[in-house]
């Protein structure tokens, strides 16, 4: 599991209808893919490729591009995430191989999100992934994607191997900036769940996550008290919050906010999700995935 994911559950562990209208920006086109991937025995198709660009994290002149396969389609919502597909691969609903490159071709990580490993969130980071190139541009990644060979996780074995074509998609210019983006639906319900974080009301500040928040989850636990300081600690002050970018992609919201969180200087960035016709609070971090 990557160092970045076990520090976002490092730290919650310790831890109306819209008065401006926001247009729904798209995720990644599908591109496509003809393979199979083999969990515990069980045979599924891999059907639907993606594309997700970012910057290398130790060469900022440079990007990584994360290739998904899945054998259903991802909604675009599922591209705010670090792991597109995961959540759903916990339902049973997707199962996902996914895998980071660099710029020389190169893997970096790679897993596979499948129910099958339920003690883990359905996340394997395990085995030996290998990519062989036909197309690696700015625009077009086209190869072939598989393990170098079986490997077993949770007593159970996996491997697969898949050829896919796919266009590169890039972070979108915001759905709205500034003042204006305070004023759309995701980025007032940011502001209003700072505010309940760092009130230390429990009750409002769980009506205002999604039901598989991990925080949410938390506040029912016997950490509630820790959590609740925690959130009020990486928040920002309510007073000084002001809501900078809103993007919007499907069903799903990215809302950055800066100001001052114990007296520093802090940008936020908080995930939020269309739940009926109101916007909740899906995960926070200190920076987005990409």
């Amino acid at each position: 599991m990557s160092s970045r994911r076990v520090g976002r559950l490092a730290l919650v562990s310790l831890l109306v209808l819209p008065t401006a209208l926001v247009a729904a920006g798209a995720g990644p086109d599908e591109g496509t893919a003809t393979g199979q991937l083999v969990v515990g025995g069980k045979q599924t198709a891999l059907a639907h490729a993606y594309a997700r660009a970012h910057p290398d994290p130790f060469d900022k002149t440079k990007e990584r591009i994360v290739v998904v396969l899945s054998d259903t389609p991802l909604p675009p919502e599922e591209f705010l995430e670090q792991f597109p597909g995961l959540k759903l691969a916990a339902k049973g609903k997707a199962h996902v191989v996914s895998v980071e490159l660099n710029a020389d071709k190169a893997i970096t990580s790679g897993s596979i999100l499948h129910d099958a490993f339920a003690t883990t969130e359905s996340f394997c980071g395990a085995g030996t992934h290998v990519f062989k190139a036909k197309t690696f541009d700015a625009k077009i990644v086209e190869g072939t994607l598989g393990t170098e060979k079986p490997v077993e996780f949770e007593k159970k074995k996996f491997e697969y191997k898949a050829t896919f074509r796919v266009p590169v998609w890039r972070r979108p210019t915001p759905t709205a900036t500034g003042a204006a983006a305070a004023q759309t639906a995701p980025g007032k319900a940011a502001l209003a769940f700072v505010k309940a974080a760092t009130s230390g009301d429990k009750a409002a500040t769980k009506k205002l996550l999604t039901r598989d928040a991990e925080a949410a989850k938390a506040l029912d636990g016997p950490q509630a008290k820790d959590v609740l300081k925690m959130l009020g600690m990486v928040n920002p002050r309510p007073a000084v919050a002001k809501v900078e970018n809103v993007w919007v992609l499907g069903n799903g919201a990215e809302v950055t906010i800066s100001g001052k969180a114990a007296d520093e200087a802090t940008s936020h960035t908080l995930i939020l999700a269309l739940v009926g016709n109101e916007w909740l609070v899906a995960q926070e971090m200190s920076s987005p995935w990409f």
